[in-house]
């Protein structure tokens, strides 16, 4: 008969409770909190209407919803909405297609999940395009 040492329950269960956190894969969060005020290389990969567009940062972590910086934050659904993510959809995709880098810069987490970020094609901020600036301009004169 083999001899084994018993080993109390409750050492063994913090002891592997602190083994899987201490070799657990960060976050997305955690990581994405590490690149803050950083540039972000990003791939894109669609825009919503509610406002936020997916990219993948890093080839195998999952994709990033980002609420671009400067440009109009609607509910989904509505005209205005729609026509925004359309214009971001178009601008993105077609940086995309013209081999231009698309970078994050200043990336953080906000209260909902999602993060924000400046979104800037080749060192050009989206939200300066002049359609994005026309939507954010008609909207706030309609609600003045």
């Amino acid at each position: 008969m083999l001899f084994m040492p018993l080993i109390p329950l409750h050492l063994f269960t913090s002891s592997a409770v602190a083994a899987c956190l201490l070799f657990a894969p960060a976050s997305q969060a955690d990581s994405i909190a590490k690149r803050n005020g950083t540039q972000v290389e990003a791939d894109f990969r669609g825009c919503d209407s509610a406002g936020w567009c997916r990219f993948s940062i890093d080839s195998n972590a999952s994709l990033v919803r980002v609420r671009p910086d400067g440009v109009l934050q609607t509910p989904g659904g509505d005209a205005t909405s729609i026509a925004v993510r359309n214009r971001l959809n178009a601008l993105l995709s077609n940086m995309i297609h013209q081999a231009k880098h698309i970078q994050l810069h200043d990336l953080h987490e906000l209260d909902d999940g999602t993060f924000a970020a400046t979104v800037t094609v080749t060192g050009v901020d989206v939200a300066v395009d002049p359609i994005l600036a026309g939507l954010r301009e008609k909207t706030g004169a309609t609600t003045r």
